[in-house]
């Protein structure tokens, strides 16, 4: 028996970016491109869609001209790990949703501000697609 490790099995991790969260299929990019809400937060642009799913899921999109491969490593890192504490507080009331976040140039941040970012971006398109829905009924 190793003395420094646990003699139980830990709860697993909640806050986790699994390949169910992720987007990678170009046909939900499209999709969520062409019927999803737009919001620019800054240095991104959010593209939402409801997904149907209990869950949301992410797609990235990080051209050559955020910088090199490095600079758009740790960008794309640092936005995963926003969006793994994003979902694990996910509401279960809340439906899911397909999420591509189009970087554009900028300094690289922390993933902190990151979620600080997303949250105030979606929670507008979540009052904006529920002031359509009431609008629609």
């Amino acid at each position: 028996m190793n003395p420094g490790l646990p003699t139980e099995n830990p709860e697993p991790r909640k806050a986790v970016y699994r390949a169910r969260h992720r987007l990678i299929h170009r046909e939900q990019f499209s999709l969520v491109y062409d019927k999803g809400l737009k919001k620019p937060a800054g240095p991104i642009v959010v593209f939402a869609l409801e997904n149907g799913l209990p869950h949301p899921r992410l797609g990235l999109s990080v051209g050559r001209r955020v910088g090199n491969a490095v600079k758009r490593n740790a960008v794309k890192r640092r936005l995963r790990d926003a969006f793994r504490f994003l979902a694990a507080s996910w509401p279960d009331e809340q439906p899911g949703m397909d999420i591509v976040l189009v970087v554009r140039p900028h300094d690289v941040r922390t993933p902190a501000a990151y979620q600080s970012l997303l949250e105030g971006t979606l929670a507008r398109i979540s009052r904006h697609a529920k002031k359509s829905q009431d609008d629609s009924s």
